[in-house]
């Protein structure tokens, strides 16, 4: 009876062992992350795996350490959706450029990704796409966030596991998933990533629709769930905090850095408005500023440009139309601008076009520009009721519930 439980147990050890390495081959074979060279070819083109875009905070931290790149884009999903390959590559004078951006990141995440790649490469230009709700200190980063899949800590020291990074990519039961679904082609090859981080195609014109159901999601919850504040939730730090370690770390460094406020449509910013934001969206221009200055000075350097495209230009007040028939040249939705805004705002970054687009920051011009905004605002208020009544509805039925 002993002998047969021995057996037993002996054939259940090599099926099992069996099957683990069955399930590891298969997972390196079909590479669901796209982290292990497997090429995957959509319209012609090599892009990643849709499992990349599964677990993309995965997927781009693994990346950084495979492709150290000289020069990264970091910000939210205006800077992963807004920027094409293509116009990355034109304005910048290297091909080792890589999107580092992710859909709903917040300050101290984005701090944290720029540490890893700090860590992991030969950094020599980063341009942070700066987003208003980024610095809600009520907002934590989201759960598919992970401190130790980072190559150090927040305050630089080394904290990475490769065999974390092994078991997440070939023994758990996501890569299995992922690989499966890869496999069979149950996935939306749609929205995929390109291996330098960018995605693969640009984002269709907008219409009120569209705009209506983005908005939504900032009046009911992005700017208002919790209560907009800078105070992070365990009350010992403010979101500007976190944006000064970024100042300091790239003077530490000497990185040339670039900051841009992103242009997201002006009915983003009466969205600010009628929420009773306005103060303190311009209470964050005039902090970031000045961190930016007073690092410079402590460290002896120019202070980092912060290019300004929000508020209301040409491009920001481009008419949205009532027909999902009809398309917008700028922008997807009131967050998202498309690819072809993104090309002109790396133009005037790189290049510094002279134009009012983008106006740089600094103490000289902060009070002037603050006003304009304010002014240029009730100038749209007054040409444009029909969007302005889009957003008050969504607010007065907020504040029914």
């Amino acid at each position: 009876m002993n002998y047969s439980f021995f057996l037993y147990g002996r054939r259940f050890i090599i099926v099992s062992v069996f099957l683990l390495l069955a399930a590891i081959a298969f997972c390196y074979y079909v590479d669901p992350f796209s982290v292990y060279g497997r090429a995957y070819i959509k319209n012609g083109i090599q892009v990643n795996s849709p499992g990349f875009t599964g677990q993309l905070k995965m997927g781009k931290a693994i990346a950084i350490k495979q492709r150290k790149p000289e020069v990264i884009i970091l910000g939210s999903s205006r800077s992963a959706f807004g920027f094409s390959a293509q116009s990355a590559e034109k304005y910048l004078a290297t091909t080792n450029i890589y999107n580092l951006s992710y859909p709903g990141i917040n300050i101290y995440e984005n701090l944290r990704y720029l540490q890893h790649a700090v860590a992991l490469s030969p950094i020599k230009k980063v341009f942070i796409g700066l987003d208003f709700y980024q610095f809600h200190g009520g907002r934590p980063p989201e759960k598919t966030f992970s401190e130790e899949r980072l190559a150090v800590d927040v305050n630089n020291q080394p904290s990475a596991s490769a065999s974390k990074d092994l078991i997440s990519t070939l023994l758990s039961g996501d890569a299995v998933f992922y690989s499966i679904k890869v496999a069979t082609g149950l996935c939306n090859w749609d929205d995929v990533y390109l291996p330098n981080g960018f995605k693969s195609q640009d984002h269709e014109g907008g219409w009120s629709g569209k705009f209506v159901d983005s908005e939504e999601a900032y009046v009911d919850g992005t700017y208002t769930i919790p209560t907009f504040t800078f105070t992070t939730l365990d009350k010992k730090n403010t979101t500007f905090d976190f944006f000064r370690k970024i100042v300091q770390l790239a003077h530490e460094k000497q990185i040339d850095l670039r900051f841009f406020i992103s242009p997201s449509h002006a009915r983003q910013w009466e969205v600010i408005g009628q929420l009773g934001l306005w103060d303190q969206w311009e209470y964050w221009k005039r902090e970031m500023l000045a961190i930016t200055e007073q690092e410079a000075r402590k460290y002896s350097q120019e202070a980092y440009p912060i290019y300004d495209f929000s508020g209301y230009s040409l491009y920001s007040t481009e008419a949205v139309p009532r027909s999902a028939d009809q398309g917008m040249r700028w922008y997807s939705e009131s967050s998202h601008y498309r690819q072809a805004l993104g090309d002109i705002i790396l133009d005037k970054m790189i290049n510094s076009v002279d134009d009012a687009f983008g106006r740089i920051l600094s103490h000289q011009n902060i009070d002037e520009h603050l006003k304009s905004l304010k002014n240029l605002r009730e100038k749209y208020i007054a040409e444009h009721e029909q969007d302005i009544a889009d957003i008050k509805a969504l607010i007065d039925a907020r504040k029914r519930y």
